[in-house]
């Protein structure tokens, strides 16, 4: 698949993922959706960080490195994006639990940080 079809898949996958999530905002009523409810506002909004963090990932891979550079890259733009979306959810849900402060931020990045640095390690190094 070339880049150009991946990237209209992806930003295809993000705009359904935006509307679900927009319409779990407008619809579900918090204090009486309980715990699906708060399940179904996670999920749609990991789905729709995960397309914008691996349409800005392939972006700036693409600046950086070229298309073709770029499309060889994928699996790990995916990861990268994975990750940040995982730490945006992470900001979301502190401040849900209104426990959000710098240093927990900084936490919990460096916790991602560790994540990526791990798995590099792990799918470089094929002994």
């Amino acid at each position: 698949m070339s880049l150009f079809a991946y990237l209209w898949g992806i930003r295809l996958f993000t705009l359904l993922s935006f509307c679900a999530w927009l319409g779990i905002v407008l619809t579900v009523d918090p204090s009486q959706a309980g715990i699906f409810g708060l399940v179904l506002f996670f999920s749609s909004l990991f789905a729709f960080l995960l397309g914008v963090m691996t349409l800005f990932v392939t972006w700036v891979y693409r600046l950086g490195l070229g298309v073709a550079s770029a499309a060889h890259h994928l699996g790990g733009a995916f990861r990268q994006a994975f990750l940040l979306a995982l730490f945006f959810l992470g900001l979301v849900f502190f401040q849900m639990e209104r426990i959000l402060l710098w240093w927990d931020a900084l936490l919990l990045f460096a916790v991602i940080l560790l994540l990526e640095f791990s798995f590099r390690r792990v799918f470089t190094h094929s002994d």
